[in-house]
């Protein structure tokens, strides 16, 4: 996500007032001992794939975990959503991220809702954050700036989500960057990409939706437009950006060489609204807004009101649609005039009279409850879900299912166990992730100063000139 002001207006993003912000360098600064001391370092050996050293940001635990990208470093300048769920994914599968915040106040993700929450540990922050390590580093400072070339020199990969052009003005852009590594993966994340003519706009998951057709494919025929009820295009975005920096690392095994990736919000609206966008580019057919009805125009299929509840029922193809009539009760409307096949559809079951067709099969799912309605029809092969919270998902038929969570049990703040997201799949019969918390700000500030070689006096000056904040 990109940043507005209060008038909503779009705004450059200052690096004192955010953790990876756009303030200009600060030319013809005198050479600090700090800054000499960091240009001098020697690089050293975080340890690879295969070497009996610990990576850092390694926990020992991760020997025995899915962790493809273990030994790989990642610098993340992002805040909020679409870019931290980029790193979020990277680091799940193993990769040492680094998160650089603003001192003081962090990525704004850290505020969760008042009094529900641990200050600076908000419920989604940590969801978006676990396992990472967080460097509390002010880049406007040319300390800072030192310490973040530094690191990068000897990363795998950067992820940013600046307005583009901020960091080509600090000099942190990929054709510089990548002079000194050039097997750089450089990813940036933006609401409409590096360069044309909407470059500049500030890119929010609402106003994305808006402009890229998302809000008109939600909600029903002639009534106004509805937003997606989550950032679904920041998770599209952040799920697209991971599968790029990935394809280039394999890429990177052939020929050696990093290069800069473009990852722009609308685009990923589009990936995400494939099917309508194909029928437009392909066949040249405006999107059609369904509601809760089927995209397969079947009677049967959409979502129900029942007897105590709401229940969503996927029956598409006549087989399907005639067996849902007979689960209902109701086996005689099979020879209702209102469902008699009415051509074909790729397969799916279309009826003469689908108004009155879907009435009369909503009129017999009032006669019974959601959850039996849910089990009758998954038992005859009809896939079916009652309506449900997230909690109550999560709380209930989630635990009947693998699962994709894991339990963190020492989450600084938080008095109990937590779970959050791995990284969204199992192998080997195992959920895919790096089961650790998510930091304070600050938290692994000193340690990241040692392993690039300052001394604990510098560190400590560092901390006194609020270049750097430890936790």
């Amino acid at each position: 996500m990109l940043n507005k002001d209060s008038s909503g207006s779009s705004r450059s993003i200052n690096m004192g007032e955010l953790p990876h912000g756009a303030a200009n360098p600060i030319n013809g600064a005198p050479q600090d001992t700090v800054s000499s001391r960091i240009r001098g370092l020697k690089r050293e050996n975080r340890g690879r794939p295969g070497q009996a050293s610990q990576t850092p940001g390694e926990s020992r635990s991760m020997a025995h975990m899915f962790t493809p990208l273990a030994g790989k470093r990642v610098i993340d300048l992002t805040h909020v959503l679409a870019g931290p769920y980029v790193t979020h994914i990277l680091r799940q599968l193993g990769a040492d991220v680094i998160k650089i915040e603003r001192p003081g106040t962090g990525d704004v993700m850290r505020a969760g809702r008042p009094g529900q929450s641990p200050p600076g540990l908000g419920p989604q922050f940590i969801g978006l954050n676990a396992g990472k390590r967080s460097l509390a580093l002010d880049i406007k400072d040319r300390r800072g700036q030192d310490i973040l070339r530094r690191l990068i020199a000897d990363a795998d990969v950067l992820v940013e989500n600046l307005r583009p052009g901020e960091l080509r003005r600090l000099k942190f852009d990929y054709d510089t960057l990548s002079a000194t590594n050039p097997g750089l993966v450089y990813c940036s994340v933006s609401g409409w990409g590096q360069s044309g003519a909407f470059a500049d706009r500030a890119g929010y998951d609402q106003a994305i939706q808006a402009a890229t057709g998302v809000m008109m494919m939600q909600g029903e025929p002639g009534e106004p437009p509805l937003k997606v009820g989550f950032p679904a295009i920041d998770i599209a975005t952040g799920m697209n950006g991971a599968c790029a920096v990935l394809s280039a690392l394999l890429e990177r095994q052939r020929t050696g060489k990093g290069c800069r990736i473009d990852v722009a919000m609308a685009d990923s609206a589009l990936m995400l609204m494939i099917g309508p966008t194909a029928t437009w580019t392909v066949g040249r057919i405006p999107g059609e807004r369904f509601g809760n009805r089927s995209l397969a125009s079947s009677p049967t299929s959409g979502v129900f009101a029942t007897a105590d509840g709401w229940l969503s029922v996927a029956a598409n193809t006549p087989e399907q649609g005639y067996r849902a009539l007979e689960i209902i009760g109701q086996p005689a409307l099979r020879h209702d005039p209102r469902f008699a096949l009415a051509g074909s559809k790729g397969g799916f079951f279309v009826v003469a009279d689908l108004d009155g067709a879907r009435a009369a099969f909503a009129a017999g799912l009032r006669q019974g409850t959601a959850d039996h309605w849910e089990t009758a029809f998954n038992a005859a092969g009809i896939a079916s879900a009652k309506i449900r919270t997230i909690d109550g998902y999560l709380d209930g038929a989630y635990r009947q299912t693998p699962g994709i969570l894991h339990r963190i049990d020492a989450q600084p703040g938080y008095d109990r166990p937590i779970e959050t997201p791995g990284a969204g799949f199992r192998v080997n019969d195992v959920a895919a992730g790096v089961a650790e918390p998510a930091p304070r700000l600050g938290a692994d500030s000193r340690t990241v100063l040692l392993e690039l070689g300052l001394s604990p006096d510098e560190i400590v000056e560092l901390d006194r000139d609020k270049v750097v904040q430890m936790t």
